[in-house]
């Protein structure tokens, strides 16, 4: 399971071009520099074609996806309350031991699926590189097109 930041870049962009950009991205990390415009030029150049319409809908997307990964992060606290509370309660309840152990292991299947997202979308730096490169390229088509329109 990707993070939700991995998955629109290659849903918008392709797997080539998302392996290329953070290839390029990891490479200036260990240089300890990051030289985004590279990806900029090359972003732009893919997406410049594009008509307004379909470049206000991958802004849409990119403010949903950039959405959903600030609630995923700050709802875990929640999620892990919750696993807390269950796992207590599903401890202490007078049932039998199997369906116990059976239940417990339910949550802790869940919860562990809710970290594993919470993790890979907390510590995603280098697409989230690529999500600020890939939001300021949208922003840059879109005012560029709207400075076009109101020169007409």
């Amino acid at each position: 399971m990707a993070n939700v930041f991995r998955k629109l870049i290659r849903k918008e962009l392709g797997d080539i071009n998302y392996h290329r950009y953070s290839s390029f991205i990891k490479k200036d990390i260990n240089n300890r520099s990051v030289d985004s415009q590279t990806i900029f030029n090359d972003m732009y150049e893919k997406l410049k074609c594009h008509d307004l319409k379909s470049i206000s809908k991958m802004h849409n997307r990119l403010n949903d996806t950039m959405l959903l990964a600030f609630r995923i992060t700050k709802n875990f606290f929640f999620a892990f309350l919750f696993y807390l509370i269950a796992s207590l309660y599903l401890f202490f309840r007078d049932m039998s031991p199997e369906l116990t152990v059976i239940s417990l292991i339910l949550v802790n299947i869940c919860f562990i699926y809710k970290t594993y997202e919470f993790i890979s979308n907390k510590f995603c730096y280098i697409d989230a590189q690529i999500i600020l490169v890939y939001k300021a390229v949208l922003d840059r088509i879109i005012i560029n097109e709207r400075k076009g329109m109101s020169e007409k």
